[in-house]
């Protein structure tokens, strides 16, 4: 018998599972309808801030792409890590998510434990999601 684990809904998913004042866990999900995966992963305080600043205004043009990296990749520390990669499919700015995560018991990217994914994003979609981490950070100050 297994533990049960959430279903990860299509798209990104956070929920924040523990935090004090030293670190944030969060349970990270991503879907997108064929593939999913999910992972806990530690983070500062101010690391759900940054990623709120690295996206802010994507996509300001279709050549723009932003990169963002959270948790840890070292198969010898706790919990995951997840990278993802922001750009527009299209001269009409299209916009993408490619998702590579790996969960605790993974020792990297392409290994038991990991998934990787495109996701269509909705420009207005990060601009919400941005604005939702802005508001978690408030609250865990």
């Amino acid at each position: 018998m297994t533990e049960k684990q959430e279903t990860v809904e299509n798209g990104i998913n956070i929920k924040v599972i523990y935090f004090d004042q030293h670190v944030i866990e969060i349970l990270f999900g991503c879907s997108n309808g064929y593939f999913s995966g999910q992972a806990e992963i530690y983070l500062s305080h101010d690391g759900l801030s940054k990623f709120a600043d690295n996206l802010n205004g994507f996509p300001s043009s279709p050549s723009d792409s932003r990169e963002v990296k959270l948790g840890t990749f070292d198969p010898t520390h706790a919990d995951g890590g997840i990278l993802m990669s922001f750009s527009c499919r299209d001269s009409l700015g299209h916009a993408i998510v490619e998702i590579k995560l790996r969960g605790d018991g993974s020792k990297g990217f392409g290994e038991l434990e990991s998934v990787a994914l495109r996701i269509p994003i909705e420009p207005a979609a990060i601009d919400l999601f941005t604005e939702q981490f802005a508001k978690w950070t408030r609250r865990m100050v």
